[in-house]
């Protein structure tokens, strides 16, 4: 009995330091990993000192500009993202980090309208007298106000998952961000999200589904069939978890944007005669497509890409090949269409 009892100590010793090697193992992988990932971030990135404070940013391509407002959670990394085929296509892409993410402080911009102004005196600072805008999600405030405080400096407006209006608490249907917090919690969160897109595409494409797009089981697994079949769409899903993580360097302007997100100004859309293009899933569990038709029906120079079988992230779905298509095809119409950007 006394044999049989060191025995099971010895076994549970054992145990435990198994568990402990092993969690020290993943410990330093995830800090190894980190690490990199700030050191890659902060490499690629310049840091402007505007009239309005620091503004981190990273500028792309040659030709007209396009300044780029990202979403929530994100950074400059998020909104070359968004704009890279563009880049590519005859246009300088100036994607700036908001404040609150990466290495903007919040300082730099609390409010939409802050936040507008200190991206116009990150212009400044370039020698950049007008640029079209781009607003994606929870960026698109401080883009709308971009547009409606300078229109001298802004010939062209695109929405893309845009938030138009206030929004309160939703307890049963929270903001994109909002629940994209709560599934990554913190670091080691985001860091296994990114290994989760990595290792098993389908769950972690499906679990987006979950928490960005309404639609039934059925509805479901074709979007992510759709999306694994199309190898475009797959990289840019990819590249896109590695816009949420690190999270904690990203962490303030997310819960920023939430507090203003419920605080938003109407906007006087009517007034905005800037060429805008709005562009917004069927499908988006979090902002209804009539508030965005609302929108873009008050401004009396604006016009509206409902893209079928989408949700909150319009790039991916069987009808979504056509979005950088139809903005790359909006701003060639316009660019020079209110002096030479």
């Amino acid at each position: 009995m006394k044999s049989f009892s060191r025995l099971l100590l010895r076994l549970v010793f054992l145990l435990i330091v198994a568990v402990l090697l092993g969690t020290g193992g993943v410990m330093a992988w995830f800090s190894s990993w980190r690490a990199e990932k700030m050191s890659h971030l902060n490499a690629a990135s310049t840091i402007a000192d505007t009239k309005a404070g620091k503004v981190e940013y990273v500028r792309s391509g040659e030709g007209p500009s396009l300044l780029v407002f990202h979403g929530s959670p994100g950074g400059f990394d998020q909104a070359m993202l968004f704009a890279s085929s563009l880049s590519d296509s005859g246009f300088q892409v100036i994607a700036p980090s908001r404040p609150g993410y990466l290495r903007t402080p919040l300082t730099t911009g609390l409010t939409p309208e802050n936040q507008a102004d200190a991206m116009l005196a990150l212009l400044d600072s370039l020698s950049i007298d007008s640029v079209a805008v781009m607003g994606v999600s929870l960026g698109a405030p401080a883009a709308i106000e971009f547009a409606r405080r300078h229109p001298e400096r802004a010939w062209a407006l695109v929405l893309v998952s845009p938030v138009t209006k206030k929004m309160p608490t939703q307890p049963l249907n929270p903001p994109l961000p909002e629940a994209l917090n709560e599934h990554l919690t913190g670091d080691m969160g985001a860091w296994a999200f990114v290994e989760a897109v990595r290792r098993d595409l389908a769950g972690a494409l499906g679990g987006t589904f979950d928490i960005a797009q309404s639609g039934d089981l059925q509805a479901r697994s074709s979007w992510v069939q759709s999306v694994l079949g199309n190898s475009a769409q797959l990289a840019w899903f990819q590249d896109l978890a590695g816009t949420f993580a690190p999270l904690s360097p990203r962490e303030t302007g997310l819960r920023n944007d939430l507090l203003q997100l419920r605080v938003l100004a109407d906007v006087p859309y009517d007034k905005l005669t800037i060429p805008a293009l709005f562009i917004h899933g069927a499908e988006d569990k979090w902002i209804p497509l009539q508030d965005v038709e609302a929108a873009e029906k008050r401004m009396p120079n604006a016009e509206l890409l409902d893209v079928p079988g989408t949700g909150h992230l319009v790039w991916l779905g069987p009808d979504s090949d056509q979005v950088g298509r139809k903005i790359l095809e909006f701003l060639n119409r316009f660019h020079g269409s209110q002096g030479t950007p």
